[in-house]
This record gives C-alpha cells, sequence and structure tokens, in this order.
C-alpha cells in the first residue's frame, strides 16, 4: 500500500474520465481511472488515494456506495462527487457522508481544479493530526481526555483555553453533556472505531473526534470547530439551488419548485401563473459591449424584476438571458398585468453603457389538464409568439388557444 498524492477518478464516460485523467496529470497529480463502482473499489483495495472524483450515477451503484467502501478502506480519503443529475437531499446527503465536495456537471475546471487542492490540503492536515495524535500537547485543536469513570484527566492547552471550566464542570459541561451513554459504550468495547458527533456550546458548533485508545487506557477526544464546515455546506446548497451571477433560482431549483406547487394548485384548486421572459436583441449587447457588460445587465434586469414582484412570486433564471417568474395565487389577468408593469419598468430603465433596453413575455396559467410539461411548453410558446409579433410585448396563450 502506498500514499502520495494520487487520485481515483470514477466516472463511466470514458472520455471524460481520460481527459480529466489527462489534466490531472498535467497538473502534477498520479491518476487511477475506473469506469464502475467494482473497478474502483478494487483499486482502493490495492493502494490509498489522497482523492477520488466520483460520478453519482454510476453502472453498478451509486457513487455514494462506492464513497463508503473507499473510506471504510482508507478513512482519510478525501471524496468529490461529480453529477449531471444533482438534487439537494443528494447534495446534503453526500456531504453528510463525508464527501469533501459536491460539483455540478458541466463543472468549471478550474473551480473542480480548486476544490481538489483543498481536499489533497484537508487530507494532510488530517495525517498531520494522526502523527501528532500521541502527543496531544502539540495540536492546535483542543484534545481532551477521559478516563474510565468519566472524569476528565487531560486538557491540552487549546481544550484549557477554549473550554477553562471543563475540568471543574466534567461530563456536566455542554461540550460533553450528552456522551454519557456513547462513552459507556467505548469502555464497554462495543464501539470500535471513531464516532463522531456534533455538538453545540453556545453560539459555536463543534465535531467532536471520539475514540477508544487501549494503549493508554482512556477515551480521546479530539474538537474541531466547524463554522467553516457549515458554511461549504452552505455554499454546496447555493451552487446546487441559484444562479451564480444573478443569486436568483436557478433552472434545477425552479423547476423543481414548480413540479411541488403545480401538484399542490391541482389538488386544491389553487391558481398559479408562470411568466418566461428574455432581453430581445441580446447578442448585440454582448457583440458591441461585451459578455462583462452583458453580465451587469442581466444582474440589472435581476434588480428590476425583484423591485417590481411581490414577495412570494420566484423569480429563476431559466439559461442565458431566458428568465422564469413563478407567481402563486395568480389568475391569467394578474399574471398579464404584472408582466406588463415589468415589461413598463424596464424599457424605462437606462441600462449600463447600452442605454434602453425591451423584453419580451410571454405568460401562461396552470388549466386542469395540465402538468407541468404542458404547461412549461405553453409559457415558452407564448414567448415565442411575443418574439414573432415584434417584441417587447406580452403575450398569453391559454390550453384552448394551444390546441387551435
Amino acid at each position: 500500500m502506498k500514499t502520495k498524492k494520487n487520485i481515483l477518478v470514477v466516472d463511466d464516460d470514458p472520455n471524460l474520465r481520460k481527459t480529466l485523467a489527462d489534466i490531472l496529470r498535467v497538473k502534477g497529480y498520479e491518476t487511477v481511472v475506473a469506469g464502475t463502482g467494482a473497478e474502483a473499489i478494487a483499486a482502493a483495495q490495492r493502494e490509498v488515494f489522497g482523492l477520488a472524483l466520483i460520478d453519482l450515477m454510476l453502472p453498478d451503484m451509486s457513487g455514494l456506495e462506492v464513497m463508503a467502501h473507499i473510506k471504510t478502506l482508507a478513512p482519510l480519503t478525501e471524496a468529490i462527487i461529480l453529477t449531471g443529475h444533482a438534487s439537494m437531499d443528494s447534495a446534503i446527503k453526500a456531504t453528510g457522508q463525508g464527501a469533501f465536495a459536491y460539483l455540478l456537471k458541466p463543472y468549471q475546471m478550474d473551480e473542480l481544479l480548486q476544490k481538489i487542492g483543498h481536499a489533497v490540503e484537508r487530507k494532510q492536515a488530517r495525517e498531520e493530526i494522526l502523527r501528532l495524535a500521541s502527543f496531544p500537547r502539540l495540536l492546535p485543536s483542543p484534545v481532551i481526555e477521559l478516563d474510565a469513570a468519566g472524569q476528565v484527566t487531560y486538557l491540552n492547552p487549546a481544550a484549557e483555553r477554549l473550554f477553562p471550566e471543563l475540568s471543574a464542570h466534567g461530563q456536566s459541561h455542554p461540550l460533553l453533556r450528552d456522551l454519557g451513554p456513547l462513552l459507556a459504550t467505548l469502555w464497554q468495547g462495543q464501539q470500535p472505531g471513531e464516532t463522531a458527533r456534533e455538538v453545540k456550546v453556545g453560539e459555536a458548533t463543534y465535531e467532536l473526534r471520539i475514540s477508544y485508545v487501549p494503549e493508554v487506557d482512556l477515551v480521546r477526544i479530539y474538537v474541531l470547530d466547524i463554522t467553516q464546515r457549515k458554511q461549504a455546506e452552505e455554499e454546496i446548497y447555493l451552487l446546487a439551488t441559484t444562479d451564480g451571477l444573478t443569486g436568483i433560482a436557478n433552472r434545477r431549483q425552479f423547476a423543481t419548485i414548480m413540479a411541488r406547487e403545480v401538484e399542490r394548485a391541482k389538488r386544491y384548486g389553487i391558481p398559479m401563473s408562470v411568466v418566461m421572459y428574455d432581453i430581445d436583441y441580446f447578442k448585440r449587447v454582448n457583440d458591441s459591449f461585451g459578455h462583462d457588460v452583458g453580465d451587469v445587465v442581466l444582474q440589472a434586469l435581476t434588480g428590476l424584476v425583484k423591485e417590481n414582484i411581490r414577495a412570494n412570486d420566484v423569480p429563476a433564471r431559466w439559461g442565458g438571458e431566458e428568465f422564469m417568474l413563478f407567481m402563486p395565487q395568480s389568475n391569467l389577468e394578474a399574471a398579464r398585468d404584472a408582466a406588463e408593469k415589468l415589461r413598463l419598468a424596464i424599457a424605462a430603465h437606462q441600462f449600463h453603457k447600452c442605454g434602453q433596453l425591451t423584453v419580451s413575455f410571454g405568460v401562461a396559467t396552470l388549466e386542469p389538464q395540465d402538468d407541468l410539461n404542458s404547461l412549461l411548453k405553453r409559457v415558452d410558446d407564448a414567448l415565442y409568439q411575443a418574439k414573432a409579433l415584434g417584441r417587447n410585448r406580452v403575450e398569453v396563450l391559454t390550453g384552448e388557444m394551444t390546441s387551435k
């Protein structure tokens, strides 16, 4: 078994895994590729990897199962989950089961390389902690030791600084208060290996890494401050649900919201409408002023829309310069009026460098025969109709009009 800066690339797309492996080799990493979960596990049995890049959907098992197998073989191996079919549940599940990060395809290579660098650094830091485990006094993070009676027998300097009352309060201290059953299990030898727990003390949240150390016959607890991990989880959530440029819902999140709301509206007979809009001749903006100005225009457009809609309306970027607006409890007339209000506000606005711009709108409302797909198709057809009739206008399309 060997440990080095090597990476296991697991993806059933041969072109993608070869391209990724080649890029990583150029960046100084050694790589091994696998096309299935079984191949990945076999590779992990042969050698220890610093990092595994794992596709969430593999032909023989899920990427999360592969990650679990690899971490059983080598707990310090970091993992980054890659997928083109993400949901918020899968992102949270991946990080909850130990993934360092979660990226959506198509990902930016610079972003992936940055995540890889951080994951490798974290593995090196964790290895250093283990190397120093016999010398807890030297560790910068708090270390606590308890004897078989549950008494605190040692605090390293970091623990003394952060928890000055811990020695006096022992297991009644908020950090240790709920650990009684776990500690008893450890002393009875029924819980081998390391156990992780999250504990909140005041405004801070800590991760406790708890294990029995037979060499010294005590329980050792490493205390890690996870404000940073929580921030990473929030970043993953934002990545999975929001558009990075405008900060509003992305296409995936909007489709998820719409699927839920269509079902709810049909069940309870609640009206709902959807508006689709895009900037007229937006290509001219990019061609004349550059994509940086185009990005500023999209951000300004998003700001105008948010200023002129209700608090419970949901704007989203559908793709490029196309946007969506979900309007709960709105019939067709209300949605059309709202779209017209937006059209006028946008047409009167002076955009950075490019002056006045116009926007075309399509409007549709949920009808009894609709499902999500038919509703989205109808609003798309309504926008196309607005474009065909001269742009800078609002067009409404009903199911009856579509059938004709």
